[in-house]
């Protein structure tokens, strides 16, 4: 069994200037809690993204595969979650908003203002075969299980200008977004085409041998699926309080960025 994480996102700027969009994370391998999973399940749902992570490697190791799939099925029911900007809801100056935005995303370091997590996992038994004194694996009761969260700016301002204005990017933000769950169901399908029709040859018949082996393709291909969605990155909604403002996607990849400078949709005030 195999279990990866990918995050993508948004990026934009304060000012005509491309961003980054995509990071990679693991899951600390230290981190283990003596827990059931009932336990961790409501652990993981008052925790942070970081801590929800940690919590999820150590089901894993701990109760298996099974049981982080059916820990994370319910959640994948309501993929989007909110971060609360904390600006005063009067707020009509919209290079305010974008410097608070800049500054206090969770996510200003990695994708700008909204993240779209992805993560894949794989379960299934080995089953040889034996020729020449090669041996040969294949996946028998092959199952590939994808989670997604969204994670989106929550704010209800009430100056008319900017209700409007945070409206049209919040929708254009979201719908951005959704291009990333997306690309995320076409790779489920593929990832469960690729693992059905995959054969391996191994050193020996022991589980850690099947699980390397099979590890190694879907390392591949989940990088595969890291480059899809990185293709549609970085990406800038417009913040516009004059009313006129657009979208606007930029095709750079990765682009280191300064703390506060990344991830920001801009308005023409």
């Amino acid at each position: 069994m195999g279990t990866s994480l990918a995050r993508e996102g948004h990026r934009g700027r304060a000012a005509p200037r491309p961003a980054s969009a995509t990071a990679h994370a693991s899951c600390a391998p230290g981190f283990d809690v003596a827990a059931n999973p009932a336990t961790i399940g409501v652990l993981m749902r008052g925790a942070d993204a970081g801590t929800r992570e940690r919590l999820a490697a150590a089901l894993q190791r701990r109760h298996g595969n099974e049981a982080l799939q059916r820990l994370l099925a319910p959640a994948a029911a309501l993929p989007v979650q909110r971060w609360a900007v904390g600006l005063p809801r009067g707020t009509s100056d919209c290079e305010r908003v974008v410097s608070y935005l800049n500054a206090n995303s969770p996510y200003r370091a990695t994708s700008g203002w909204a993240k779209t997590h992805v993560r894949f996992s794989w379960s299934g038994s080995a089953s040889y075969t034996e020729e020449g004194g090669v041996i040969t694996a294949t996946v028998a009761s092959p199952r590939v299980t994808k989670t997604v969260r969204v994670d989106m700016p929550d704010w209800s301002p009430t100056d008319p200008a900017m209700s409007q204005a945070w409206s049209a990017m919040h929708g254009t933000l979201r719908a951005h977004e959704g291009e990333h769950e997306r690309i995320a169901d076409e790779w489920e399908a593929t990832l469960g085409a690729r693992l059905s029709g995959l054969s391996v040859t191994v050193s020996n018949r022991t589980v850690a041998a099947f699980n390397a082996a099979v590890g190694a393709e879907w390392s591949a291909w989940l990088a595969e699926h890291q480059a899809a969605q990185s293709a549609i990155d970085p990406f800038t909604a417009i913040l516009d309080c004059s009313g006129g403002g657009e979208e606007e996607a930029e095709a750079e990849e990765g682009a280191p960025v300064a703390p506060g400078a990344e991830g920001a949709t801009t308005g023409a005030g």
